[in-house]
């Protein structure tokens, strides 16, 4: 039986690759974010922004007159290192976090069910707007690196938990009590036995996980709420947050207030990329559980 979301979720991520190494320079996409303040149409009429679709703008523009499709494009490859970003960093202390808490006991046992027990009664998405919204980090001049700490701070008790029970399964094994009974130190038996063991669950789990990277991201986008901003006074004596991003969740964030009027597509096109990705992600991590639990039932 032919594993379908595996590689259809291998296509979608290519798509996404592409984008993001190439997509500045593919033939179509203005790199440079120009503003087309007005224009002339075919019939010699005079144009002014936003432009609708057409040969110019495949996906129309913005206000002031940029392609869509270029701003989405320019994007991407933002967006995707922010959720790697994320992910990684969430696994970096979640999985070693999850090994040391393995025997349910000691310092790291009990945060993980710190970690756990506030954050499961608080919805991830509240426990990120009140984490960003601290002053100190609201005003910094380093609110994405920030940003991306706070988000992969937030998961990383789940995480750690799911490797600590499946780490307290795994040392139950013959091989494990074996290694235990040879007297090998506890780095050596992470590396060469738990480690192992785990990696298929960390690579499934950490493909998920980066659609809900996103996912979040795109919620913050939703409730406008910038990864990245500057502190501008835009008319007198009116100061705002000024986005400094091109990430698909800021282009959320810029235009949500527009999402009930004639120009949707200004929220559509990049909700719509947002959701390509999360479907990626998740058709990537469950064809990659299939193909993974095939191959233990061949070697079983």
């Amino acid at each position: 039986m032919k594993n379908v979301p595996l590689f259809v979720g291998i296509g979608m991520i290519s798509i996404l690759v592409v984008l993001m190494l190439f997509g500045p320079y593919l033939p179509f996409v203005d790199n440079e974010l120009v503003e087309v303040k007005h224009r002339w149409s075919e019939n010699k009429r005079l144009e002014l922004p936003p432009y609708p679709p057409s040969k110019h703008n495949w996906l129309g523009s913005d206000k002031n007159g940029v392609d869509l499709l270029s701003k989405i494009v320019m994007g991407a490859k933002e967006t995707l290192l922010i959720v790697l970003s994320i992910s990684l960093l969430r696994y970096a202390v979640g999985v070693p976090l999850g090994l040391l808490a393995r025997h349910k006991k000691g310092v790291s046992h009990l945060i993980v069910n710190s970690l756990n027990q506030v954050f499961s009664f608080i919805p991830t998405i509240l426990a990120a707007i009140l984490l960003l919204s601290f002053p100190p980090i609201q005003n910094s001049q380093h609110r994405l690196f920030f940003a991306v700490g706070i988000l992969a701070f937030i998961e990383v008790g789940r995480v750690a938990q799911v490797m600590a029970e499946r780490a307290n399964q795994i040392g139950k094994e013959e091989y494990i009590e074996a290694g235990n009974a040879l007297g090998l130190s506890p780095r050596r038996m992470a590396r060469s036995y738990y480690l192992p063991a785990l990696a298929p669950e960390v690579i499934v789990n950490f493909c998920i996980d980066l659609g809900k990277a996103m996912l979040l991201i795109g919620q913050l986008g939703v409730l406008q709420i910038f990864l990245q901003h500057v502190w501008v006074e835009v008319n007198f004596f009116t100061p705002k947050y000024l986005n400094t991003s091109l990430n698909w969740s800021a282009l959320l964030a810029e235009h949500r207030k527009e999402v009930l009027s004639s120009r949707f597509g200004f929220v559509f096109y990049p909700a719509a990329f947002i959701a390509f990705s999360i479907l990626a992600f998740n058709l990537l991590g469950e064809g990659l559980r299939r193909r993974l639990k095939q191959g233990n039932h061949i070697a079983g």
